[in-house]
């Protein structure tokens, strides 16, 4: 009998263990890599008198002669104010990878533990609500967690709501996997002009952009790239001189360029640079809206710089993002909403299975 039930309790805590595991968000949430639907309570809560009168972008080539609302993705335009660009320290460098969490970040986010490393991870909201569990693991790690938007689209194209809800959907999915919200974004391609500005800061968000371009999107979409450029990009930058630290752009889309971090960190490292979120590295201690802080704590690494190809001159503009094909900006319909529940939340899931567990265990000593 006692065998018979402990057997039984052991096959029981593998099962909750695997469910645990493979949690996923609950409700309902819009279909993937499509502009999510609008909600006219979060539209509210913009005041859209103070907008700029900015005309939506028509295309990526639509660039205005006199740049009179700032479009960074034309003249790398940007605003003191809302626009983080760089490190300010000069021995600092925020390292940052877009368009996750993928069946790639996983293997990232082991090699970053193992050196002790936190960086920004600006996520998609699509991505999210399919690899929940991985975004938990990045955060629980100590690295920062941003908005990158629900469907990676470009900002200055889409109308007032969209932009919002693109905003407010992410969020909702990162609050719900993590349980904190953000407090700061990166526009796709950089996207980004005064009217989406506006926006971004009335929703309470700083603007994450970047002045080193690594292109490592281009493994997965460019036959003739060599991965091995992305480090040598590394190499050449390490040696320039510099007023000020960097903010440097990578992907987790891609498993080539998600690969590419074990060369890239002891490059950074082995030149003197400390690798930091970049709420860290601007010395903000809470990039979210809830109490929770990050550890300002960084690691330089004793090593010496690596070797490695000299890079292409056109990774060294920083005004190109991943050009993932844009999406319709046609109005979304409730259509566009997909139900994706499969099981409790994580931290519900976790609750559960863990009183259920407990009660067996009692159970259990009045049996044996």
């Amino acid at each position: 009998m006692k065998l018979i039930f402990e057997t039984s309790l052991y096959v029981l805590a593998l099962s909750l263990l695997t469910v645990t595991t493979n949690a996923q968000l609950t409700g309902q949430w819009p279909e993937v890599d499509k502009p999510p639907p609008v909600n006219d309570a979060w539209t509210s809560l913009v005041d859209l008198s103070k907008l700029p009168n900015a005309p939506l972008s028509k295309g990526e080539s639509d660039c205005p002669k006199n740049d009179e609302f700032c479009k960074w993705s034309c003249t790398q335009c940007t605003r003191n104010d809302s626009d983080i660009v760089f490190c300010p320290n000069t021995n600092d460098w925020g390292l940052s990878f877009d368009d996750g969490p993928t069946a790639f970040t996983d293997a990232l986010l082991d090699y970053l533990a193992s050196k002790d490393v936190k960086l920004t991870f600006f996520v998609i909201g699509s991505r999210v609500i399919e690899n929940p569990q991985t975004l938990l693991k990045a955060f629980n790690a100590g690295h920062q967690i941003g908005v990158h938007t629900w469907s990676h689209t470009h900002l200055t194209q889409q109308s007032n709501e969209e932009i919002i809800a693109e905003i407010k959907w992410t969020e909702e999915a990162i609050k719900q996997a993590v349980g904190v919200t953000p407090k700061y974004m990166r526009p796709p391609y950089g996207d980004v002009d005064d009217r989406v500005r506006g926006i971004l800061t009335q929703l309470g968000y700083k603007i994450v952009m970047w002045d080193r371009d690594t292109q490592d999107y281009l493994t997965g979409e460019d036959k003739t790239f060599k991965a091995e450029w992305i480090e040598g990009n590394f190499t050449q930058w390490v040696k320039e001189p510099s007023t000020t630290g960097h903010i440097s752009l990578e992907h987790d889309l891609y498993e080539a360029s998600a690969a590419r971090a074990t060369y890239v960190v002891p490059i950074v490292q082995g030149a003197g640079f400390n690798v930091k979120p970049v709420a860290v590295c601007i010395n903000d201690p809470q990039p979210y809206v809830e109490n929770v802080s990050l550890s300002t704590n960084s690691t330089l690494a004793k090593t010496t710089t690596v070797e490695t190809p000299t890079p292409t001159p056109a990774a060294l503009s920083p005004t190109t993002e991943s050009p993932t094909e844009s999406p319709t900006t046609e109005p979304p319909t409730a259509k566009s909403v997909v139900d994706t529940t499969t099981s409790s939340a994580l931290s519900l899931t976790n609750n559960n299975n863990l009183l259920l567990l407990i009660f067996m265990m009692v159970i259990g000593s009045f049996i044996i």
